[in-house]
């Protein structure tokens, strides 16, 4: 699903929930290492919408990892699941 930007106001208005409860996500990675580490899957379980102090909204979702952890992740930080 592609996110779209409205300006209302000179803010940007929330758009697009790319995942739904019950998708299979993983995190991106956000350094490239050379060394290997286990790459976790998880399902969402809930989705919460948060407001920063300059008035922008984002998404979040609970995810419940399959090593029975579960963490909140802001929605730029999660892709779906392929495998």
């Amino acid at each position: 699903m592609v996110e779209k930007i409205i300006l209302e106001n000179n803010k940007m208005a929330l758009v697009g929930q790319r995942f739904n409860v019950g998708d299979r996500v993983t995190r991106k990675s956000l350094f490239i290492t050379s060394e290997n580490f286990i790459k976790r899957y998880g399902k969402i379980s809930g989705v919460l919408i948060k407001t920063n102090i300059k008035g922008s909204t984002t998404y979040y979702y609970q995810v419940d990892w399959n090593d029975s952890k579960s963490s909140e992740h802001a929605q730029h930080t999660l892709v779906r699941a392929i495998s």
